[in-house]
């Protein structure tokens, strides 16, 4: 394969389109074939069309196999779904993704009376009988735009699946890139979405998938658990090719097979595809942001679950643990697992599903989930005799309770079914060791499937012979090396702080004088012998106001300039009051708050203060306050809630204060992981001593399960780490001499960035380097490299501005480091020379001149009007495409040093020029910018040198502009009649004129083009 076919259609789209009809069996159309503009008697009517009417009636009469569906029946069906009445595209979709799963119900003649038929549109249990349709290039009409998706996926004639395929080799062409596109089709085809299942983005190395209106950090990646069953990406013959020719590099590769193959393996497989429209999709309504989401089931949720689905219906022994850490999802896991196990009804005759936590409010938070997703009659029992009558005399119920119900033994089982399936949450904790014996003894036949955060560790597995199969130890399991790999979390860093104040050995005798220094000797001696235990000397109020202090001091210097907040875990209630009135005095009362159990025998000042509702409690933490970075609220203070189950993004720091171990230190510090914008890791800061004695209590778990759940703040290897990243970043720019003037160094720096791989080189390596000094500043021991950071971050602002590379935003590093850049490019008085350059500005000669040489004149001309281009070319297609030729022909001829820089500099003004002359040169033949637009049109289709052709075409352009806009109605682009009638206006003009007749439809074609931006009423 040449050089120059290496591109995103030979890359990336063609192997997909094949990938899905000869490895997965696609039946496979080119969307020129379903172009109603190109083909007569197409199957699709209008361009605006996005459901093939002909083919999914055709499957509705194989599929629901009913010899009394009458045709007027199915016509009824595919106007149900064509004429969805819904205010947004997400309810549309909803109510679609519904009609998908259960059919709708037609009324119909059945001789002398009226019958229900249930029309399904897929078939689920018979894949064979659905049509699965890949179709490439898809014109699609919007209101003011046509689009062309590059692959979309029909399932029976319904556009199921929508993907953007971009190359690896050339510009803009990362899978964020087509995620955009896809964000961007949304709005402007948004029919094409209403049917939607999966988005999918890719190119060769990568690729991840989401649902409609979802956010790009809502995309995820699919990996196959079990290895070995593709070829990594060295071994991939285009890749061996590309390696050859130098379009990638060998450090560019990593061990896991091409991510586009993988995904679509996995996703697009037919059986896994109508798997997971069925199974795992649902719409979750989301208390902070007060809206339906859409959520489609990650890989590991996947995985999880058809293996229990496939144990409890085919396998003997039917128990197992799922191992997911913390951020996983497990909620959804349960979710999806009740919707598969309810569809089992063959094999599993409607079964009860048991969910058990051990804790009310976990209880209340699981139903939540399950009321939230529209799971259907989830039942939580009130009572241990409501509990056991459903469990005697029930069938069909999805039930949730906690496992104190089971805290007696059961002289007799409450149930002997088979058709009972247990699910517990969070199994591996102190009271199931004493209730799991009698839960099972409860339900001797019963599945049981325990669910954990934290693994196993070697105490519990006795615990644990309960749920698993011998020498099983997990039925599925997905890591914090897993979690982290796909950003699912991040890493946690642990730190100690104020070692003199930790309570741990020989410290409690210097802790003690220093708490009670007018003290002689022999009192000491007495309070060490009756008062000094160790959660004793947490209590101290000396001690606390210490602590509260450094914590202030901590913050304000390493979480807070980064709009992160903290959590501060006490040892119990009445420290927690203390800290709340030690931060009170320090930074005022409305930046922290307590969150803990209020009881009646409390007194009344915490009651008035701390007392809440669970919903007022959701309110405080959620994203109205707490999680809201605008909030001034910035500590929570805690002793025991909110340390399992909480999810804030914004979290970054825990300073703990209180002992823990094992099971409860893993959850409690998972708090700080979850990812947020321009969050590198969690932090754990240690007050305590947990530290020392983190090797003893995480010596109980096996040492593979812990891999990669701390990183112990060693500032000698992070120090050693900012060194690399700094001799990794500045080595771009050791061939420029850093004592030229600004202007000068600035430029050559700027061209070292020229090209976008290189550009993205940088950017990975300035990446690490920041992260770096965000964790480490403001630590003196980083002054040795604040003065080339800040000229790294100078030069790729500048980049950012001259290349309009939105990749290179300061945005996307934390506060603190943006902060000290922006002040240096102040403070330099380089603010002009970088800040981008706009060839509309008034002051644009102005401007020109600062930036320096006529080479890096060349450069800003050239960028500021691809950035012109790229706005306006749809409002003059044929301007700005001949302005694009222009431009690629001057830069072109420059590279082959055919022109020096001044000459290179005269043509791009030259172009830039011509663009501020379209305007007068408009005037001049009075000519509205609009009818203008068609005058260009005109011109391209037509080059007569006659003195009199020019005033022929400034008369018609007049008419075509005022014929089109003379047959707008309300809503005409939606309006395929109204389309119809503008063509046959436009032709009968070019019939008129003796327009060459092999042109006119596609001349037709760009001038309704045209007017969808010119006139889009």
């Amino acid at each position: 394969m040449a050089q120059e076919k290496f591109n995103e259609d030979t890359l990336s789209e063609q192997p997909a389109i094949k990938q899905l009809h000869e490895k997965l069996g696609y039946d496979y159309v080119h969307g020129d074939q379903l172009d109603p503009d190109l083909i007569e008697n197409c199957e699709r009517k209008s361009r605006k069309d996005v459901i093939l009417e002909g083919r999914l009636k055709k499957k509705l009469a194989e599929i629901n196999q009913n010899p009394r569906l009458t045709k007027e029946s199915i016509d009824k069906a595919v106007r149900k779904i064509t004429h969805i009445q819904a205010e947004t595209t997400l309810e549309a979709n909803r109510i679609f993704h519904k009609i998908l799963i259960s059919g709708v119900s037609i009324e119909q003649d059945i001789g002398a009376r009226r019958q229900n038929v249930t029309v399904n549109f897929i078939d689920f249990k018979e894949l064979d009988r659905n049509e699965f349709l890949a179709v490439n290039q898809l014109w699609t009409r919007g209101q003011k735009t046509t689009d062309r998706p590059d692959i979309v996926i029909f399932i029976n004639g319904i556009p199921i699946v929508v993907i953007e395929c971009k190359s690896p080799v050339a510009k803009n062409t990362g899978v964020i890139d087509a995620q955009q596109q896809i964000l961007r089709y949304q709005k402007e085809i948004p029919q094409l979405f209403r049917a939607n299942e999966i988005l999918i983005g890719c190119n060769l190395f990568g690729a991840k998938y989401g649902t409609i209106e979802a956010p790009l950090e809502h995309y995820h990646e699919w990996k196959e658990k079990e290895s070995g069953k593709a070829p990594n990406m060295r071994e991939h013959p285009t890749v061996k090719e590309m390696l050859k020719l130098g379009l990638i590099e060998e450090k560019d590769l990593t061990e896991h097979p091409p991510m586009q193959e993988v995904l679509i393996a996995a996703i697009l497989k037919k059986k896994n595809l109508l798997d997971i429209i069925q199974n795992y999709i649902v719409f979750d309504y989301s208390k902070e942001e007060h809206k339906v989401v859409k959520k489609i089931c990650r890989y590991q949720q996947f995985s999880a679950v058809n293996k229990i689905v496939k144990r409890v219906t085919t396998e003997d022994d039917k128990r197992g643990i799922i191992w997911h850490w913390q951020g996983s999802g497990k909620s959804l896991i349960m979710v999806f697992a009740a919707v598969k196990l309810r569809r089992e009804e063959e094999k599993l005759k409607n079964p009860i599903i048991l969910i058990v936590t051990d804790r009310r409010k976990l209880d209340r938070q699981i139903i939540e989930n399950f009321q939230n997703c529209n799971f259907p009659n989830p039942a939580q029992t009130k009572s241990m005799e409501e509990l056991y009558s459903l469990l005697k005399t029930g069938s069909g119920h999805t039930i949730m309770t906690t496992i104190q119900k089971f805290r007696k033994p059961l002289v007799a089982p409450l149930s002997k079914s088979k058709n009972i399936i247990v699910l517990t949450d969070e199994a591996h904790r102190t009271q199931y060791g004493n209730f799991a014996l009698n839960l099972r003894n409860a339900l001797p036949n019963a599945s049981f499937f325990a669910f954990t955060g934290t693994p196993l560790n070697k105490k519990d597995r006795n615990t644990y012979r309960h749920f698993s199969p011998p020498n099983e130890r997990y039925l599925d399991r997905y890591d914090m090396r897993d979690s982290e790999e796909d950003e699912a979390t991040k890493p946690i860093k642990y730190q100690s702080r104020l070692p003199n104040l930790q309570i741990v050995g020989n410290s409690i005798d210097a802790l003690l004088k220093e708490l009670f220094p007018e003290k002689p000797q022999k009192e000491l001696a007495e309070i060490k012998r009756r008062y000094a235990t160790i959660d004793t000397l947490l209590r101290a109020p000396r001690r606390i106001e210490r602590v509260a202090m450094d914590i202030v001091d901590h913050f304000n210097a390493k979480i807070g300039p980064n709009g992160f907040k903290a959590m501060i875990v006490a040892c119990d209630r009445p420290t927690a009051v203390k800290y709340k009135e030690a931060l009170d005095k320090l930074i005022g009362e409305n930046r922290s708050t307590i969150v803990m159990t209020i009881n009646n025998a409390d007194p009344q000042e915490w009651k008035e203060k701390y007392r809440r509702t669970p919903t007022e409690e959701d309110l405080l933490t959620g994203k109205e306050v707490f999680q809201n970075p605008q909030d001034p609220l910035q500590f929570l203070i805690v002793c025991d809630m909110l340390l399992t189950g909480f999810d804030a993004p914004i979290l970054q720091a825990m300073y703990l204060d209180q002992r823990m171990k094992e099971h409860t230190l893993l959850q409690a510090v998972a708090r700080t992981n979850r990812p947020y914008p321009r969050k590198n890791f969690g932090l754990v800061v240690d007050y305590v001593g947990v530290g020392r004695e983190l090797a003893q209590a995480l010596a109980i778990f096996d040492k593979e399960d812990l891999e990669g759940i701390f990183s112990v703040d060693d500032i000698k290897r992070e120090i050693i780490a900012l060194g690399e990243a700094h001799k990794k970043t500045i080595v771009f720019f050791v061939s420029v001499k850093r004592g030229l003037p600004p202007e000068e160094v600035i430029q050559e720096c700027l061209e070292i960035l020229s090209p976008e791989d290189t550009r993205v080189e940088f950017e990975t390596a300035f990446r690490e380097f920041a992260k770096g000094m965000d964790i480490l500043m403001p630590d003196p021991c980083v002054n040795p490299f604040v003065s080339d950071f800040k000229f790294l971050g100078m030069i790729r602002e500048g980049a950012k501005n001259l290349y309009r590379d939105e990749s290179l935003a300061l945005e996307n590093c934390s506060k603190k480091v943006e902060a000290l850049i922006h002040a240096h490019i102040i403070d330099s008085g380089v603010t002009e020379i970088l800040a981008p350059l706009h060839i509309t500005a008034p002051d644009f000669k102005e401007k020109l001149q600062i930036k320096g040489s006529a080479k890096a004149k060349a450069s800003h001309v050239e960028y500021a009007i691809r950035e012109v281009i790229n706005a306006k070319v749809a409002e003059d297609p044929r301007f700005y495409n001949s302005l694009k030729e222009q431009l690629e022909t001057a830069i072109e001829t420059d590279r082959k040093r055919r022109k020096d820089e001044a000459d290179l500099l005269k043509d791009l003004v030259s172009i830039k020029e011509q663009e501020e002359r379209r305007g007068l040169v408009a005037k001049e033949k009075n000519l509205t910018p609009d009818e203008f637009a068609f005058y260009g049109l005109l011109e391209a289709y037509e080059q007569s040198s006659n003195e009199n052709a020019d005033e022929k075409r400034i008369a018609l352009a007049k008419k075509l502009f005022e014929t089109i806009k003379s047959k707008i109605v309300i809503d005409w682009i939606e309006k395929e009649d109204a389309q119809k009638e503008m063509r046959r206006e436009i032709k009968n003009i070019l019939r008129e004129i003796k327009f060459p007749e092999d042109k006119s439809e596609l001349f037709t074609r760009e001038a309704l083009d045209l007017a969808r931006v010119r006139l889009p009423y």
